[in-house]
């Protein structure tokens, strides 16, 4: 009964929220331009608005002439300001919340999330609801392990929350559906890591009969299975009594939640301590279907996933998304392009090299073309307008009229391995604070993000020898980027990113590479080296200027 009256909630979610979006796909440009009239027209009287005369602006042309590229720190004095005083400074709606993420300059970015915007979310969500049910009715045949963020973390000075937008996605989800998550959101504000995951598995490993696995970042899966092979007769024995000796480490509230979901089950004991190895499909043989980042340096973390799934299982692209927007929705499985919300945000873009020689020449979205790189901007109903996302995107396909877009990967100065968006202001900072308190000059210096690894190595060209050091500074530097940016700081404490290193470099490394890069094409007189690049975009090989 249960199967026929989801069936007909998916049929329902297609008329309403799928159909509408293959009309606008036929039309991009006409559905551009309603989006952004809808937008500057509900923000007319803000501060903003005032200042950039929204009210006069009839076309994109005239809100591109009319509006520079923002990024956060040009919308701060802003967001403070509505935050702190209630003054529609960049919204005429109130924030409900914000959410949370690393900044630039060291300050978290709190982005506003209001009425309208949640109210965006829940439609795109649902809309992708119905299309992973399209790819893999199976996959919601059983329990889902989707692993979420909390719609609360903490509460800001002025009374706000700060929370994630899946976290109040979940709370608004029909009961029938919520039921059935194996893991309950309060888990995902357990501050522990390896405690939370501990939980996450004793709660999976209690439901035999998963067939859907969800979280942003595939290396989640990844660490879950590196702790149940460390933990297996822990675990083993937990399932056996149906307790957890852990549950005194929770809070009352998350305690009882657990406690209730713990029963005795002997059967799956014995199987936890017979099977080899311990792998999704040899304990879940029934997913069908994984919803997860798939390109930039999360691919990498995907193609070992894959050897512990069960072969049967189906990729679904989680799509773009960030704390600003989601900027794609997958139609399909097993494809890494997506369609833009059209209908919801404005897309603007430019190609990679007319932003980086200073062009600043952008078009619709309607307008790209395969091949190019382009870096993408953004106007949503929460006050972003022309957000400059720094983060460079391709067509990847067609739908009816509309490009389909896919993330490459972050821009110039910006790496993210796991989700922790290190900046090279970040970068500077931490190996300045290091090289004074260690007593060292660093004469040259990059940080390399390897995407094999999930690590940093920092490739370190110093005054001195400092070999005696070398452990002890890579951990000063590796704390002082947890302490400016709360994403790298959360990834190193779930293990999803490796402690930081450091690589002495021989005299001349510097001046060595300086020599690579201009003979890739970078003008001598006007040579900046970037200190902070992944592995693959280096000029030069390392490997005969580091000391072993």
């Amino acid at each position: 009964m249960q199967e026929v009256v989801f069936r007909a909630g998916m049929t329902a979610y297609a008329a309403r929220y799928w159909l509408p979006v293959t009309r606008h796909a036929t039309r991009p440009e006409r559905a551009q331009a309603d989006a952004l009239r809808r937008i500057l027209a509900a923000n007319r009287t803000t501060e903003f608005g005032h200042a950039h005369r929204f009210a006069d602006v009839r076309t994109p042309r005239e809100f591109r002439e009319q509006v520079p590229i923002q990024e956060y720190e040009t919308l701060r004095g802003y967001i403070e300001r509505q935050r702190c005083s209630g003054v529609a400074a960049l919204t005429a709606e109130p924030p409900l919340f914000y959410a949370q993420t690393s900044g630039s300059t060291g300050k978290p970015k709190y982005i506003p999330v209001c009425a309208s915007a949640l109210r965006i979310y829940r439609a795109e969500q649902a809309l992708f609801t119905y299309l992973q049910y399209r790819a893999s009715p199976a996959a919601f045949s059983g329990k889902a392990l989707g692993i979420m963020g909390a719609a609360v973390e903490t509460h800001l000075d002025s009374g706000h929350s700060v929370g994630s937008v899946s976290g109040h996605l979940y709370e608004s989800l029909p009961r029938t559906v919520q039921s059935r998550f194996v893991v309950p959101p309060s888990i995902s504000a357990i501050a522990d890591y390896d405690l939370k995951y501990l939980t996450i598995l004793r709660l999976a490993l209690a439901a035999p009969d998963i067939t859907y696995l969800g979280s942003p970042n595939p290396s989640t899966f990844l660490r879950l299975l590196d702790l149940l092979n460390q933990r297996r007769d822990e675990l083993a024995h937990s399932l056996e009594t149906g307790t957890l000796p852990q549950l005194d480490a929770l809070d009352s509230n998350t305690r009882e939640v657990v406690r209730r979901r713990l029963q005795p089950d002997s059967a799956r004991a014995r199987q936890l301590r017979i099977t080899a190895p311990l792998t999704f499909a040899t304990l879940w043989p029934g997913i069908r279907l994984l919803t997860t980042w798939t390109g930039g340096s999360c691919g990498i973390a995907l193609d070992k996933l894959r050897t512990t799934l069960p072969r049967e299982t189906k990729v679904m692209e989680l799509g773009y998304q960030s704390t600003e927007c989601r900027g794609t929705i997958a139609l399909e499985a097993e494809t890494q392009g997506g369609l833009p919300p059209l209908h919801h945000h404005f897309f603007e873009f430019v190609r990679q090299e007319h932003w980086e020689n200073g062009r600043r020449e952008f078009v619709g979205l309607e307008q790209l073309e395969p091949g190019p790189r382009y870096y993408i901007a953004i106007t949503t109903v929460s006050g972003l307008y022309r957000y400059f996302m720094n983060d460079l995107v391709e067509v990847a396909g067609r739908y009816r009229n509309t490009p389909l877009i896919r993330f490459v990967q972050k821009g110039k100065g910006v790496t993210n391995l796991t989700g922790e968006k290190l900046y090279e202001a970040q970068v500077i900072q931490a190996v300045q604070a290091a090289a004074r308190q260690r007593g060292f000059v660093p004469g040259f210096f990059i940080l390399v993000a390897d995407e094999e690894t999930s690590s940093y190595n920092l490739l370190l060209e110093a005054d001195r020898a400092m070999t005696s050091s070398i452990q002890e500074a890579a951990a000063d530097i590796d704390r002082c980027l947890g302490e400016l940016n709360v994403e790298y700081h959360s990834k190193r404490a779930s293990g999803r990113l490796a402690p930081l290193t450091i690589s002495l470099l021989r005299e001349g490394a510097g001046e060595a590479y300086k020599a690579a890069c201009v003979r890739a094409g970078q003008r001598e007189g006007q040579f900046k080296p970037a200190v902070l690049q992944y592995r693959k975009d280096l000029a030069l090989s390392f490997g005969p200027h580091v000391i072993e």
